[in-house]
């Protein structure tokens, strides 16, 4: 959020001139802002490397299964793979939207992109599937 305000920020201090320290300050910031969250997304990857191993091993073996292209062609965006992860921790929609930011519906919608996908049929068979061989 602060990255968003600090970036709304540049074309302003552009237009009103003479204020390189703060336009320099307002870039850093954002600067720093990105990079701290973008380390903490790799280490929450590498953190739960194991829990997805099984899932990405999954769909190499299905590359050579006849099923539809869309399956294996579509592979898991990088927003499922870490909601898959947080279905594997066995948290409720409600928590990982809360901890992702965003609404519990959009949870769901990923979680069925993410089913679809891995072939499941629902949440607990995703789990059977999956959880087991951590």
């Amino acid at each position: 959020m602060i990255s968003i305000t600090c970036i709304a920020l540049l074309p302003i201090l552009t237009v009103i001139g003479d204020y390189q320290w703060l336009t320099f300050t307002v870039i850093n910031i954002t600067f720093f802002t990105i990079a701290t969250i973008e380390i903490d997304r790799y280490l929450y990857l590498l953190e739960n490397k194991g829990k997805m191993s099984e899932i990405f091993s999954y769909y190499n073996s299905m590359k050579d299964v006849t099923i539809s292209p869309d399956f294996y062609k579509n592979g898991l965006t990088r927003r499922e793979i870490e909601i898959a992860l947080s279905i594997l921790d066995d948290k409720s929609y409600k928590e990982i939207g809360e901890d992702f930011f965003i609404a519990e519906s959009t949870v769901s919608k990923h979680a069925s992109n993410i089913f679809k996908k891995t072939n499941v049929k629902k949440r607990t068979e995703f789990l059977i599937r999956f959880s087991s061989q951590q």
